[in-house]
């Protein structure tokens, strides 16, 4: 049998009002942190995604020079796919869309070096990584030097 002290307070639970209170307080605070946590994970999947292009580019640049054959960083803008391909054989790929969530937009589909790593063809070729708000440029010249921002 419980004994009730007669100096203790009697024990009172929350009134639905501060219950409402709580519960609409929280709301605004997720309201608040939502954006810039979606702000957060865009500047951080075009961030990756752009260091998986800058990768790529080197890894052809270096199988080139590597193998003394051409090989080709090829993009596929529509399904977001990066690939090197050398003497047909696959030596790099990314799925940007699909792992990173980027839309990947670019003025070449392929960048082709030659086998001294110096890019082979007539045009620089810049790349464009976007998601939300953020994007990125990376930018790969004629001799095939890479710059992003």
């Amino acid at each position: 049998m419980a004994m009730h002290c007669a100096t203790c307070p009697a024990r009172r639970g929350h009134t639905l009002v501060e219950l409402v209170l709580t519960i609409a307080m929280l709301g605004i605070a997720a309201a608040v942190a939502i954006p810039s946590l979606r702000t957060i994970a865009d500047r951080m999947s075009v961030r990756a995604a752009t260091q998986d292009v800058v990768l790529g580019l080197w890894a052809a640049r270096n199988v080139a020079a590597m193998r003394g054959d051409y090989a080709s960083f090829v993009v596929d803008a529509q399904s977001g796919r990066l690939q090197v391909v050398t003497g047909g054989d696959t030596v790099f790929a990314r799925e940007l869309t699909l792992k990173r969530g980027v839309t990947v937009r670019a003025t070449r589909d392929s960048i082709t070096y030659a086998p001294s790593g110096v890019g082979f063809g007539a045009a620089n070729t810049t790349i464009i990584l976007s998601r939300g708000r953020r994007a990125d440029t990376v930018v790969t010249s004629r001799l095939g030097r890479v710059s992003y921002r």
